[in-house]
């Protein structure tokens, strides 16, 4: 494959694999979240805090995805 920036370029199957793990992430995200705040309203502020860099990390892993797959369905010019 030549390197290039047409669309045709891009396997349609590539940005559904990308557009279900963005989905994964994001209910990983979600539910990692209501833990958190499950456990910092029942007191364990300490254990809630544990979650902040990993939520961090998912976050940034989700802006990377958005973009990559932006990157492969925007129109190019």
């Amino acid at each position: 494959m030549t390197k290039g920036n047409a669309m045709s370029d891009i396997n349609e199957e590539w940005v559904e694999k990308l557009a279900a793990i963005q989905e994964q992430l994001s209910t990983m995200y979600s539910e990692i979240e209501t833990l958190r705040s499950d456990l910092k309203a029942a007191g364990r502020k300490t254990d809630s805090q544990a979650f902040n860099e990993p939520l961090e990390r998912l976050a940034r892993y989700g802006r990377l995805f958005s973009d990559i797959h932006l990157s492969w369905t925007e129109p190019r010019e």
